[in-house]
């Protein structure tokens, strides 16, 4: 079972993708971060020994609904991550990468499901504005 295997999480600003960044400032600011590379204009990944990681950089109308040809060149209003799970991985290695991004987004790190079955379960959030959103 995949779920079983990964944890499916997002970062966004609310559930109605109300908010967008910049997709060439958030590149610029992930490429800072060495756990992860980008593999494309889209997407990024770990580098070893991080686990495995994926992030994708979507512009989408439906947080339900969405594939990953939902790209926009200039934004992005929902980053998807599909990251390891299992007893060898610390979560909270992972969690503190995804909560660095969020946080200079300023917007929410939510896991999709957890494995208590709790949909939509915010892991973090934001308590002020974001470094990205003064500048």
């Amino acid at each position: 079972m995949w779920s079983d295997r990964y944890y499916y999480l997002n970062i966004y600003k609310d559930k109605n993708l109300s908010a967008s960044c910049s997709i060439k400032k958030l590149r610029k600011y992930i490429s800072e971060i060495p756990e992860l590379k980008q593999d494309d204009l889209y997407n990024f990944r770990n580098i070893e020994p991080f686990p495995f990681t994926t992030l994708s950089f979507l512009h989408t109308d439906n947080i339900n609904s969405w594939n990953s040809d939902d790209i926009d060149s200039e934004k992005t209003n929902l980053i998807t991550i599909v990251c390891e799970k299992g007893k060898h991985v610390d979560f909270e290695e992972l969690k503190r990468v995804f909560i660095q991004i969020a946080s200079f987004l300023g917007w929410k790190l939510v896991d999709e499901e957890t494995d208590d079955g709790i949909e939509g379960y915010i892991i973090w959030e934001p308590n002020e504005k974001s470094f990205y959103e003064q500048n």
